[in-house]
């Protein structure tokens, strides 16, 4: 019997003479589903994305935890032995952060100044992984500096080129008030895929900058990375208990709430937005559904005449509903994880064609467009889809099952 259903709702799928405006509107639904789908799967993966990069970016420039001296008589070496100590902690780098001035020529940039060991730097995989040209084996001399390739590229530097870094802080000479100085050589610069980084900072190494920003045996902040970045209110706690009354403590969760929470509100907006396109072409199943039970009531009554009971017709009407919005779905989900998967290329290929940027780094401080499909959205997505999809079939199957034979046959 139920192949005999399949049979039927198959026939009544096919579109023949006057029943294909049935079959317009039941191909602009499951153009109308599939879009939304797809939409849905790239919109959630390119937000997955972007938290994703901004994490990663925002954790490897600044560490999980960052522990900020309260007085000039805080024990450094003490403080980074003491921190060691601790079970989830697996690097911690000393460092001083300052702004400055980059003078080359005629440019004038500026910069966000790292203080910094060379062993230290060489522990960050963000700016290791990503030197674009120079060496860090170079960044070991008073004179040497690192920085951004953006930086450099609009500062008009090339490897080896002098630099000057001007402190905003004067020192008093026998010509009046003088800003302080120090030139530099450029031996490598980076590109961490963070347009706000690769346009501001540069490294220098720490005991020149403590001469630079006369900041003798001390330090700005201590940079603290975790084993797990996602849990580290252990972490934090057992470091508050210990430094408290000498540090002043700032986790990279409560530094980014703001953006983090608003990366999260987005995300959930995005989705309810683009589920009601898949519910307007749920509508349309319902409309097309409508019309196909109006123009078959003779078969139906035939076929409620020689056995077929209420629920066979049900299903039979179910499966050609639900069945544009399972293609609709299927199509929708295969789009959406390719478009996700090839995100790059596609940007790439659009940006070559329309010779124009379609993601403007300046504007979304990345570099690319990133993308990360996370299997439960795509679960979500497609159960949601399927469930409104069929819940918009569920009527017009019931009301095709409750026609009477009788009176349609009478007037036929």
């Amino acid at each position: 019997m139920f192949k005999t259903e399949l049979l039927l709702a198959w026939r009544y799928i096919r579109s023949k003479g006057r029943e294909k405006a049935i079959s317009a509107i039941a191909g602009f639904s499951l153009v109308g589903i599939a879009l939304g789908v797809a939409t849905l799967i790239i919109v959630t993966s390119v937000m997955n994305g972007f938290r994703k990069e901004f994490t990663e970016r925002i954790i490897g420039f600044n560490g999980h935890i960052s522990l900020y001296p309260l007085t000039e008589f805080v024990d450094i070496q003490k403080a980074t032995d003491s921190l060691f100590e601790l079970n989830n902690v697996c690097q911690v780098i000393p460092a001083i952060e300052k702004h400055a001035l980059i003078l080359n020529r005629k440019n004038v940039k500026g910069t966000l100044t790292y203080g910094i060991s060379p062993q230290d730097l060489k522990k960050k995989d963000l700016i290791v992984k990503n030197i674009v040209s120079g060496s860090l084996d170079n960044f070991s001399q008073d004179d040497s500096i690192v920085l951004g390739d953006t930086l450099a590229h609009r500062a008009g530097l090339v490897i080896g080129d002098k630099v000057i870094i001007i402190v905003p802080e004067m020192d008093e000479t026998g010509f009046g008030f003088m800003p302080r100085k120090k030139t530099f050589r450029l031996v490598a610069t980076f590109k961490s895929g963070m347009h706000e980084y690769d346009t501001t900072v540069s490294y220098i190494l720490l005991n020149m900058s403590q001469k630079l920003f006369k900041m003798k045996n001390r330090i700005g902040c201590i940079s603290v990375f975790t084993k797990d970045p996602m849990s580290i209110e252990s972490t934090k706690k057992q470091i508050k208990q210990k430094f408290e009354n000498n540090f002043s403590i700032l986790d990279w969760q409560s530094s980014n709430s703001s953006f983090m929470k608003a990366v999260e509100i987005e995300r959930n907006v995005m989705f309810l937005i683009l589920t009601l396109i898949i519910l307007v072409a749920s509508f349309n199943i319902i409309s097309c559904m409508i019309m196909l039970v109006k123009d078959k009531e003779k078969d139906i009554a035939i076929l409620k005449t020689i056995g077929l009971s209420q629920a066979a017709i049900t299903r039979i009407f179910f499966i050609v509903g639900a069945s544009i919005g399972v293609s609709g779905t299927f199509i929708g989900s295969i789009l959406g994880l390719l478009f996700s998967a090839n995100i790059k290329s596609i940007q790439s290929w659009l940006e070559t064609v329309l010779h124009m940027r379609v993601f403007s780094p300046e504007v979304y401080f990345l570099t690319h467009l990133p993308s990360l499909i996370c299997p439960a959205d795509v679960i979500v997505t497609v159960a949601v889809s399927l469930a409104l999809s069929c819940l918009a079939t569920l009527y017009p199957a019931r009301k095709a099952s409750k026609l009477n034979p009788t009176e349609i046959l009478r007037y036929a």
